[in-house]
């Protein structure tokens, strides 16, 4: 058998065939379960942080009540126009989406 012969019967043949769906059904039992892992990781990741993040701000509490208590009274108007800034932004942007 030539070369060729072997290509051209190669080529001829049919395509693999189709897996049975018992492999699509354990290939999504295997991505869920690895997307359900990868998703507890996240969410631990993100309880440790915020745990961290608690117990430095209890920390350094003291301290924050001290500077908020001398520059609120001096920052209160600052902060309401950019929260009125910040809602006219948001609610503009709410209103282009939907049209």
């Amino acid at each position: 058998m030539s070369p060729e012969d072997r290509l051209a019967a190669f080529l001829s043949e049919d395509a693999v065939p189709v897996r049975p769906s018992v492999d699509a059904v354990f290939v999504a039992e295997v991505m869920q379960r690895v997307a359900r892992r990868e998703l507890y990781a996240k969410l631990m990741s993100g309880a440790v942080t915020a745990a961290a993040a608690g117990v430095v701000l209890w920390a350094c509490a003291p301290v924050l009540n001290l500077a908020v208590q001398t520059l609120a009274p001096a920052l209160a108007p600052a902060a309401g126009i950019l929260c009125l800034a910040a809602a006219a932004t948001l609610l503009s942007g709410q209103m282009l989406v939907r049209r």
